[in-house]
């Protein structure tokens, strides 16, 4: 049976760090979460993130427009919050009405304020190792390694899926010339032949396709490490909804080494660092600067047991 990495342990972990980092520095974090329209999901999230706000003593202003906002309004919204010294971090809820411009809206967003790295300059950034704000998901599940010590450096990666807000920024990170990094990294995707032949020589493969229970135990090897960054939605014959993730927990479970479960796995450390990029941004407003290695440095110690895949 393999080892369960579940989330909450290491949200738990970011956001005492934080609570400290916003105590010893007095700060007053100011987040602006702006969502368009009624998506269910999206509603269940942004909850969650206005509730997390409030216990980590961050103000989350949530600002609700309707389904049929127009591009224009939407870019004055996030220009508005631009030019308010008072707000450190813009956050842009996904997914956005049809016909607005994901990428326009992104690359409108200040830099210093875009709390999920929607910014072409940070996404440069990721690649160049010059500090910035990262991608919550990729960050989280460089965090959930970090905190179950599964050492990453020479390791052959395997990420499946290459999306602009997982695959490729969660790539170049896993590249980096860090200790928690050093990674060897294979990206595969929907065109990619003899797909079993790479995802079988994976010490660790992420899975972030989009495809429900996509990872079957035939595309793993024993003894490795899964990390599961999919959340679908599925209806069983009864008409009863769940939530899945990309990999195939119960037929993968018993293979491998480690495993996130999905709900309670990577999704669950997300939230969390969404409050780390705001309170960086917020440090940084007056005039403190802090970069990845501080953040890990302050949140992770080394007292855990190390699984080695």
């Amino acid at each position: 049976m393999a080892k369960l990495l579940t989330g909450k342990p290491v949200a738990a972990a970011v956001k005492a760090a934080l609570k400290d980092l916003i105590a010893a520095n007095s700060l007053q974090p100011r987040m602006l979460l702006i969502q368009a329209g009624a998506d269910p999901a999206s509603e269940f999230y942004v909850q969650n993130i206005v509730s997390n706000g409030a216990k980590l003593g961050c103000e989350v202003i949530l600002r609700s427009l309707p389904a049929d906002v127009s591009q224009a309004q939407l870019l004055d919204c996030v220009e508005g919050a631009n030019l308010d010294p008072s707000v450190h971090g813009i956050m842009i809820q996904k997914p956005l009405p049809a016909g607005i411009d994901d990428n326009l809206i992104g690359s409108a967003i200040d830099p210093r304020k875009d709390l999920d790295c929607l910014n072409p300059q940070n996404l440069g950034k990721i690649i160049l190792e010059a500090p910035g704000p990262l991608p919550c998901t990729p960050l989280a599940a460089l965090c959930t390694l970090k905190y179950y010590q599964i050492p990453i450096q020479g390791r052959h990666v395997v990420i499946i899926g290459r999306s602009s807000i997982v695959g490729k920024p969660l790539a170049n990170m896993l590249l980096w010339k860090k200790p928690f990094a050093n990674a060897s990294v294979t990206v595969c995707h929907s065109r990619s032949q003899n797909l079993a032949e790479l995802t079988q020589t994976a010490d660790i493969l992420i899975a972030a396709i989009g495809k429900p229970e996509f990872v079957k135990q035939d595309l793993i090897k024993e003894n490795c490490v899964l990390l599961d960054v999919g959340i679908n939605a599925v209806v069983d014959a009864q008409g009863k909804q769940s939530y899945v993730g990309d990999i195939d927990f119960n037929s993968c479970q018993d293979k491998a080494l480690a495993i996130t479960p999905v709900p309670g796995g990577i999704g669950s450390v997300t939230t969390s660092l969404l409050f780390l990029n705001l309170v960086q941004a917020c440090l940084a407003a007056q005039g403190v600067n802090k970069n990845i290695d501080d953040f890990l440095g302050l949140i992770f110690d080394a007292e855990k047991k190390e699984i080695t895949p």
